[in-house]
């Protein structure tokens, strides 16, 4: 199962080439630390310190990358706010046993909801956007298989305005698995 949307503008909105994804998965593999180096063909990586997110989480950073760096988009930083955001709200589908962009939490019923209570602030323009993934087993290869396949997330995954992207595993006991993938640009 998974499920996606956009989600607005405060204003609210809000194959492949496999020689260059193979090879940039190879380099991935051989555990090269990306943080400030380039990805084949020097495409920019993320400056992102992967010690903020968990292996599972860089790995859907870096497969939507290797996606929007093969259709010669600017990949994404990974934010780490973005990211504990969408680790909340993983946790929260599995402690109250739903499975939706709209939260039952008071307050925190949308993700543009849950982000600006993260922020603490309003900014002058923020377009974000929400990706869901749900499975019964743990499978970051199925999850970001299925969410390219769909219309609407792939729509989300390769949106030209996002410029950020945080990742929210949560495992549950039961090995369960829920994904929440956000995404943004934002002028504050």
């Amino acid at each position: 199962m998974f499920g996606g949307t956009e989600y607005g503008k405060i204003v609210l909105r809000g194959r492949q080439n496999m020689t260059k994804l193979s090879l940039y998965l190879a380099t991935l593999l051989l555990g090269t630390n990306f943080s400030a180096s380039t990805m084949p063909g020097n495409a920019p990586l993320a400056a992102v310190s992967t010690a903020q997110v968990s292996a599972m989480e860089q790995k859907y950073v870096d497969l939507t990358n290797a996606e929007r760096w093969d259709k010669n988009l600017r990949v994404l930083s990974t934010n780490p706010l973005l990211t504990q955001v969408a680790r909340e709200h993983s946790k929260e589908m599995w402690e109250k046993n739903y499975f939706d962009h709209n939260s039952p939490t008071p307050g925190l019923k949308t993700p543009m909801d849950r982000y600006l209570k993260a922020l603490g602030h309003t900014p002058t323009y923020a377009y974000l956007a929400e990706n869901l993934f749900y499975c019964s087993v743990v499978d970051v290869d199925r999850g970001q298989s299925c969410l390219m396949n769909s219309q609407k997330h792939r729509k989300n995954i390769l949106d030209p305005k996002f410029e950020q992207m945080g990742v929210g595993i949560f495992v549950s006991p039961d090995g369960q698995f829920w994904v929440t993938e956000l995404f943004l640009a934002q002028i504050d």
